[in-house]
């Protein structure tokens, strides 16, 4: 089956849409991002993503905060361009809207049910060239459980020049360093907990997976996210104002890409309709990894 496309156009800008599957049925949607006001950073998204039974597990353009997009690559900042959206963290004095905001453009695209490859430009607020990111996203079915899997890998190629991404927390906020790949899980009104393989706080935690777990009026859904034991970075999660995770590539201290190397992030997730205890966390992690 191919695999569903469509079109929409905000302003003078026109945004594609592709639908990824699991047999007939879309569970994640893929925008390419280029309707997004300037402000947002625009930038590929996947909205709605979905359990099996149809229960969506992201959440966009919310009140609390306008710049996030279910679930998408976005670092806070490269070389001083933004590309997480919304406002920028000046100290000591707090956030402030900037004209600083870069997007990324997609260059070229292979798409089919199951996998999106794509190689994007990320543009500066001026327009200049930034990197290079090659990305690959995938879904998988896992049998024998009522369960999905998401695979995202992008690899950010310092091709223009030396590359200094930071977070608000390398600007003077203790413990904002959020920013890379991130997923917008919901508002806060629904009760959600976190987990992590130590047991320990998630905020920060190297732990190679985070699982949140939410209470909705329709029975328990599970999401567990992960990284590759050998490439784990810090957890950024909030559950409290909003629930939203994602490994942080800039936690306490900007991170160089020399020239000519090329810097991987990666986030996987498995969509749960129903609990997971941490021991089945566990496991499941084990079945990601076998998936590589």
């Amino acid at each position: 089956m191919a695999p569903a496309r469509g079109a929409r156009t905000r302003g003078n800008r026109r945004s594609t849409v592709t639908a990824l599957r699991i047999g007939a049925r879309a569970v994640a949607t893929h925008h390419d991002g280029q309707d997004l006001a300037a402000h947002l950073s625009p930038r590929p998204y996947l909205h709605p993503v979905t359990t099996l039974e149809g229960s969506v597990l992201t959440e966009t353009g919310p009140e609390d905060h306008r710049h996030h997009y279910g679930v998408s690559n976005a670092v806070v900042e490269v070389n001083g361009h933004m590309f997480w959206g919304g406002a920028s963290y000046v100290h000591p004095t707090g956030y402030e809207m900037l004209t600083n905001h870069g997007r990324q453009v997609p260059r070229s695209a292979d798409l089919t049910d199951h996998r999106i490859t794509q190689t994007l430009e990320w543009l500066g607020s001026d327009g200049s060239h930034v990197l290079t990111e090659d990305r690959e996203i995938t879904a998988d079915l896992l049998p024998e459980r009522s369960a999905w899997a998401l695979r995202w890998r992008s690899t950010l190629h310092a091709d223009g020049g030396d590359l200094e991404l930071g977070s608000p927390a390398t600007r003077g906020r203790v413990g904002a360093g959020y920013g890379g790949l991130f997923w917008r899980l919901s508002s806060a009104s629904i009760p959600t907990t976190a987990t992590t393989a130590d047991g320990g706080p998630p905020l920060g935690s190297t732990s190679p997976w985070l699982l949140l777990t939410q209470a909705r009026e329709t029975g328990p859904v599970a999401l567990l996210l992960a990284q590759p034991r050998e490439q784990v970075l810090p957890w950024f999660v909030r559950t409290q104002g909003y629930v939203g995770a994602g490994p942080a590539v800039a936690w306490d201290a900007p991170r160089t890409v020399a020239a000519g190397t090329s810097l991987d992030l990666h986030l996987w997730a498995l969509l749960v309709d129903g609990d997971l205890s941490p021991e089945s966390a566990r496991t499941h992690y084990d079945l990601l990894e076998q998936l590589r």
